[in-house]
């Protein structure tokens, strides 16, 4: 392979890792946007902010926490019987 050509690859790879790296953080930012964007419709809606409602906006955003809570919940009660 020539210089040019390592080169060229060289930039080709770090190029796709800062994308995938980039990538990698904004989903987890936008859910997070999403969520204050939720909790605030609420608290605007009903000028109030109930913690129902901010669980309600948590697991509609973050959609398998619910499941993950629950499944975490119920093996603590086994270990602690």
């Amino acid at each position: 392979m020539s210089l040019t050509r390592k080169s060229t690859l060289l930039a080709i790879v770090s190029v796709a890792f800062v994308c995938t790296v980039v990538m990698s953080t904004i989903a987890p930012a936008l859910a997070l946007t999403k969520y204050f964007n939720c909790t605030t419709r609420s608290a605007n809606k009903h000028a109030d902010l109930t913690l129902e409602d901010v669980n309600e906006c948590y697991y509609k955003i973050f959609v398998g926490a619910r499941e993950y809570y629950l499944n975490e919940t119920s093996v603590l009660h086994t270990q602690t019987k």
